[in-house]
């Protein structure tokens, strides 16, 4: 991914809206490119303070490390995905095998 379409794409990670490769992609490439992750640090920064701002509490927080929870948050949430299609591929394959395998017990006996 250029650098061009990730700083596109740093307002749909912060808004929830990136769908599963662009993500994925993201992720990818905000880890493995410094100048992109301190586009996504600022504009999360600006995001989180401006959020604080209509919270109530007064709490002092560490924008930079609620930023790294955020993309481990985003990270397992792409594992999930993946793992949640495993499982029903392997669920349909198990099933195709019993059905196929009692078919041909049935066409033995």
């Amino acid at each position: 991914m250029e650098c061009y379409k990730a700083e596109e794409m740093v307002g749909g990670y912060i808004n929830h809206t990136l769908n599963e490769n662009e993500l994925e992609e993201f992720l990818e490439h905000v880890r493995g490119c410094p100048s992109c992750y301190e586009e996504l640090e600022a504009h999360f920064i600006v995001n989180e303070a401006l959020s604080q701002l209509s919270n109530d509490e007064e709490t002092a927080l560490d924008f930079k490390v609620l930023l790294e929870q955020d993309l481990q948050k985003a990270q397992m949430h792409l594992v999930r995905l993946k793992l949640q299609r495993a499982v029903v591929v392997f669920t349909i394959i198990l099933a195709a095998a019993i059905i196929v395998g009692l078919g041909f017990l049935h066409t033995v006996n």
